[in-house]
Protein backbone atom coordinates (compact mmCIF):
# COMPACT_ATOMS: atom_id res chain seq x y z
CA UNK A 1 0.00 0.00 0.00
CA UNK A 2 1.45 3.22 -0.45
CA UNK A 3 1.51 6.46 1.39
CA UNK A 4 -1.49 8.61 -0.27
CA UNK A 5 -4.06 5.21 0.15
CA UNK A 6 -2.69 4.94 3.79
CA UNK A 7 -3.60 8.50 4.56
CA UNK A 8 -6.97 8.51 2.77
CA UNK A 9 -8.21 5.35 4.43
CA UNK A 10 -10.34 4.95 7.58
CA UNK A 11 -8.54 4.59 10.81
CA UNK A 12 -10.08 1.55 11.43
CA UNK A 13 -9.16 -0.07 7.53
CA UNK A 14 -4.98 1.58 9.06
CA UNK A 15 -4.95 -0.43 12.60
CA UNK A 16 -6.24 -3.00 10.74
CA UNK A 17 -3.08 -2.90 7.95
CA UNK A 18 -0.72 -2.08 10.59
CA UNK A 19 -1.62 -4.67 12.97
CA UNK A 20 -0.96 -6.95 10.08
CA UNK A 21 2.28 -5.76 9.30
CA UNK A 22 3.01 -5.78 12.95
CA UNK A 23 2.44 -9.64 13.36
CA UNK A 24 5.40 -9.91 10.96
CA UNK A 25 8.42 -11.37 12.05
CA UNK A 26 10.91 -8.30 13.08
CA UNK A 27 8.63 -6.02 12.41
CA UNK A 28 8.40 -2.87 14.87
CA UNK A 29 6.96 0.60 14.10
CA UNK A 30 9.63 2.20 12.51
CA UNK A 31 9.67 -0.86 9.81
CA UNK A 32 6.34 -0.09 9.94
CA UNK A 33 6.67 3.20 9.18
CA UNK A 34 9.20 2.63 6.38
CA UNK A 35 7.36 -0.26 4.56
CA UNK A 36 4.71 2.79 3.87
CA UNK A 37 7.26 5.03 3.00
CA UNK A 38 5.90 7.37 6.18
CA UNK A 39 7.92 9.73 8.51
CA UNK A 40 7.63 8.20 11.83
CA UNK A 41 6.35 11.13 13.56
CA UNK A 42 3.58 11.53 10.93
CA UNK A 43 2.65 7.67 10.88
CA UNK A 44 2.63 7.66 14.77
CA UNK A 45 -0.06 10.53 14.62
CA UNK A 46 -1.70 9.55 12.03
CA UNK A 47 -2.42 6.19 13.74
CA UNK A 48 -3.63 8.16 16.58
CA UNK A 49 -6.69 9.37 15.32
CA UNK A 50 -9.85 8.12 16.60
CA UNK A 51 -8.22 7.15 20.04
CA UNK A 52 -6.40 4.28 18.59
CA UNK A 53 -3.19 3.14 20.81
CA UNK A 54 -0.23 1.36 20.47
CA UNK A 55 0.19 -1.34 22.99
CA UNK A 56 4.21 -2.51 22.72
CA UNK A 57 4.00 -5.80 24.78
CA UNK A 58 0.97 -6.98 22.31
CA UNK A 59 2.90 -5.22 19.39
CA UNK A 60 -0.38 -3.97 18.08
CA UNK A 61 -3.02 -0.97 17.72
CA UNK A 62 -6.25 -1.33 20.18
CA UNK A 63 -9.11 1.24 20.21
CA UNK A 64 -9.12 3.38 23.40
CA UNK A 65 -12.15 3.54 25.55
CA UNK A 66 -12.40 6.72 27.98
CA UNK A 67 -15.74 5.96 29.39
CA UNK A 68 -16.38 2.21 30.44
CA UNK A 69 -20.43 2.77 30.33
CA UNK A 70 -19.38 2.88 26.05
CA UNK A 71 -18.19 -0.21 25.92
CA UNK A 72 -21.12 -2.62 24.01
CA UNK A 73 -21.51 -5.71 25.77
CA UNK A 74 -21.87 -8.74 23.62
CA UNK A 75 -24.35 -11.35 24.64
CA UNK A 76 -22.49 -15.17 24.25
CA UNK A 77 -25.78 -16.46 24.02
CA UNK A 78 -28.54 -15.68 21.66
CA UNK A 79 -32.02 -15.30 23.14
CA UNK A 80 -33.04 -18.48 21.33
CA UNK A 81 -30.37 -20.85 23.65
CA UNK A 82 -31.38 -18.80 26.64
CA UNK A 83 -34.75 -19.75 25.92
CA UNK A 84 -33.70 -23.60 24.93
CA UNK A 85 -31.81 -23.62 28.53
CA UNK A 86 -34.67 -22.44 30.47
CA UNK A 87 -37.34 -25.03 28.64
CA UNK A 88 -34.86 -27.57 29.53
CA UNK A 89 -33.43 -26.45 33.15
CA UNK A 90 -34.93 -29.02 34.90
CA UNK A 91 -33.76 -32.34 32.11
CA UNK A 92 -30.03 -30.16 32.15
CA UNK A 93 -30.16 -30.37 35.96
CA UNK A 94 -31.08 -34.06 36.36
CA UNK A 95 -28.17 -34.75 33.74
CA UNK A 96 -25.62 -33.00 35.45
CA UNK A 97 -26.70 -34.58 39.11
CA UNK A 98 -26.10 -37.71 37.59
CA UNK A 99 -22.88 -37.31 36.16
CA UNK A 100 -21.82 -35.66 39.81
CA UNK A 101 -22.72 -38.64 41.32
CA UNK A 102 -21.86 -41.22 38.59
CA UNK A 103 -25.32 -42.62 38.03
CA UNK A 104 -24.87 -41.84 34.52
CA UNK A 105 -24.54 -44.69 32.12
CA UNK A 106 -21.49 -44.08 29.98
CA UNK A 107 -20.84 -45.64 26.43
CA UNK A 108 -16.97 -46.53 25.78
CA UNK A 109 -15.62 -45.17 22.80
CA UNK A 110 -14.64 -48.79 21.64
CA UNK A 111 -18.58 -49.21 20.34
CA UNK A 112 -17.68 -46.93 17.97
CA UNK A 113 -14.75 -47.69 16.30
CA UNK A 114 -14.71 -47.53 12.49
CA UNK A 115 -12.73 -50.17 11.68
CA UNK A 116 -14.59 -52.49 13.35
CA UNK A 117 -16.98 -54.79 11.11
CA UNK A 118 -20.73 -54.66 11.94
CA UNK A 119 -22.40 -57.64 13.11
CA UNK A 120 -26.53 -58.08 13.46
CA UNK A 121 -27.80 -60.64 15.70
CA UNK A 122 -30.98 -61.92 17.16
CA UNK A 123 -31.92 -62.66 20.56
CA UNK A 124 -34.93 -64.33 22.35
CA UNK A 125 -35.92 -62.78 25.62
CA UNK A 126 -39.40 -62.43 27.66
CA UNK A 127 -41.30 -59.81 26.18
CA UNK A 128 -41.76 -58.48 29.57
CA UNK A 129 -37.92 -58.15 30.09
CA UNK A 130 -37.48 -56.28 26.76
CA UNK A 131 -40.77 -53.62 26.88
CA UNK A 132 -39.05 -52.90 30.60
CA UNK A 133 -35.43 -52.64 29.17
CA UNK A 134 -36.65 -50.15 26.35
CA UNK A 135 -39.00 -47.98 29.09
CA UNK A 136 -35.94 -48.29 31.10
CA UNK A 137 -33.83 -46.84 27.86
CA UNK A 138 -35.87 -44.54 27.06
CA UNK A 139 -37.05 -42.86 30.21
CA UNK A 140 -33.27 -42.20 31.60
CA UNK A 141 -31.10 -42.64 28.60
CA UNK A 142 -33.12 -40.80 25.83
CA UNK A 143 -29.68 -39.19 24.45
CA UNK A 144 -28.56 -42.81 23.64
CA UNK A 145 -29.16 -45.36 21.00
CA UNK A 146 -30.72 -48.75 22.03
CA UNK A 147 -27.90 -50.61 20.14
CA UNK A 148 -25.56 -48.52 21.86
CA UNK A 149 -26.24 -49.57 25.23
CA UNK A 150 -26.60 -52.76 24.87
CA UNK A 151 -23.36 -53.37 23.06
CA UNK A 152 -22.19 -51.64 26.16
CA UNK A 153 -23.86 -54.07 28.45
CA UNK A 154 -22.15 -56.87 26.07
CA UNK A 155 -19.24 -54.91 26.39
CA UNK A 156 -19.13 -54.18 30.21
CA UNK A 157 -20.04 -58.25 30.71
CA UNK A 158 -16.76 -59.23 28.74
CA UNK A 159 -14.50 -56.89 30.70
CA UNK A 160 -15.64 -58.43 33.50
CA UNK A 161 -15.93 -62.39 32.94
CA UNK A 162 -13.46 -62.67 29.95
CA UNK A 163 -10.10 -64.67 31.11
CA UNK A 164 -11.27 -64.23 34.95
Amino acid sequence: MNKDKFHTANSKDRVAIVNELLKREGFDLQKVADALEMNYSTFTKLMQEDDYVYIKRENQYYKFVRDENKIPTISTQTDSEMDYIMKNFPLLKSLIERYKHNCDFIIDKRIFRSTSKISSKNFRMSDDLYQNFIATCENEFPHLKIQDIIAQLLLDFTDKYFNK
